[in-house]
């Protein structure tokens, strides 16, 4: 019986050392803002907190990006001259970190741009984690972009827009995820519902008329 107890806490021991053995630093999603032709650099590091060597496959999920923009892709092997449909990364040692580095340019068009890759270790494929970069542009920044333009303002279950007259404008909530939710405008009201949104952070998004606005916001459902 003594021996069988040994045998179990043995087999336990040996399951938790294959545990995950790293995490996804500063996140698994990345946010970042700037303007036309001007680059931004974004890096989700797995840092390493085993002793074990690890190694990593990476495999594209979704890129939707406005047109004109460049976008490439490094991990710890090669800087990639685009957006890959994936590769396995050279082996992290005790000590080192991995790396998933997204360069993006924005050109031509103001909008946001959002990449997705899975990612998972070489023997742990089943513990799949997806890793977002979202990357707004303006023509000019976004504070100058809504000092000229207008401002959204929260209001139980919906945003009330004050500003320039919007003409059929198309307005999404983008989730900090990644995903995007189209939200319905009352031009009569000047008025955009919520109801679809769960609570959380989200940059809505107002395209219309060649330009683009930007707010983020934190939604509380209201009872």
């Amino acid at each position: 019986m003594l021996a069988l107890r040994i045998s179990i806490v043995t087999i336990l021991i040996s399951l938790s050392g294959n545990a995950q053995g790293y995490y996804h630093s500063p996140n698994d999603t990345l946010w970042a803002s700037t303007v036309l032709d001007q680059q931004v650099t974004m890096n989700i590091t797995q840092v390493h907190t085993s002793n074990d060597t690890l190694q990593f496959v990476w495999q594209k999920l979704l890129v939707d990006l406005p047109f004109g923009w460049d976008a490439t892709i490094c991990d710890n092997s090669n800087c990639n001259l685009a957006l890959i449909d994936g590769d396995t990364t050279l082996p992290v040692l005790p000590g080192d970190d991995g790396l998933l580095l997204i360069h993006c340019t924005p050109h031509i068009t103001t909008g946001v741009g959002i990449i997705q890759y899975t990612m998972f270790e070489i023997n742990q494929p089943t513990q799949l984690d997806t890793l977002t970069w979202i990357i707004e542009a303006n023509e000019l920044s976004l504070d100058e972009k809504f000092n000229v333009s207008g401002e959204l303002f929260l209001t139980k279950d919906c945003l009330i827009w004050l500003g320039e007259e919007l003409m059929h404008p198309t307005v999404n909530a983008l989730c900090m995820n990644g995903s995007k939710v189209e939200l319905i405008y009352n031009e009569a009201l000047n008025e955009i519902s919520l109801k679809k949104l769960k609570p959380g952070f989200y940059w809505i998004t107002i395209e219309d008329k060649g330009k683009n606005y930007y707010q983020k916001i934190y939604y509380v459902e209201q009872n």
